[in-house]
């Protein structure tokens, strides 16, 4: 009796690893869509956070552009606050990324994000120093400025590569 129970718990070990073999794709698969459809509203406020930074430095450049001082210090002020809400927005994106679990196939641009979310946190930072310095004293330290444009340079190189894994990831799904 022990044997044939032996025997069939052989039988079923040996099935189920083949349904695994066979299954592994598309738990895989599935995994992979959970994570993204996790990710996507996380990298969607990130990308609405850009966007509304790049505005406020369109309208910054606009406001110098004038050569109206009024319109600079205005241009200048929103721009600060911006950046403000910016670099609290990013740690925010940064902490709900960290949460996220990825799968295997995922954990390169899991990584991209995590790094690239980090040196736009410390590039924000710095921007938002030097401008805030500006906007108070006249004038603010070019160095910080320097790093947070190298920062974000930084940023935008990983961020690439970071799209080209998920290009991957969705080749992979389709």
């Amino acid at each position: 009796m022990k044997r044939y129970l032996i025997l069939i718990l052989a039988a079923i070990l040996v099935l189920t690893s083949w349904l695994w073999v066979g299954c592994g794709q598309k738990q895989s698969t599935a995994e992979l869509k959970v994570y993204l459809n996790e990710a996507s509203p996380i990298m969607q406020r990130h990308v609405e956070t850009t966007e509304t930074t790049n505005q406020a430095n369109r309208a910054f450049v606009a406001a110098i552009s004038s050569g109206n001082q009024a319109e600079v210090i205005e241009g200048l002020t929103n721009y600060v606050d911006t950046l403000d809400l910016a670099l609290g927005r990013t740690d925010s994106v940064l902490l709900n990324f960290k949460k996220l679990t990825p799968p295997p196939e995922a954990r390169t641009f899991h990584s991209l994000m995590i790094e690239s979310l980090i040196k736009e946190q410390a590039g924000l930072g710095d921007m938002l120093s030097y401008y805030s310095s500006v906007l108070r004293y006249g004038s603010g330290n070019d160095k910080a400025l320097n790093n947070a444009n190298t920062l974000m340079l930084e940023t935008q190189k990983i961020g690439l590569q970071a799209q080209y894994e998920l290009q991957d990831l969705m080749q992979k799904l389709e």
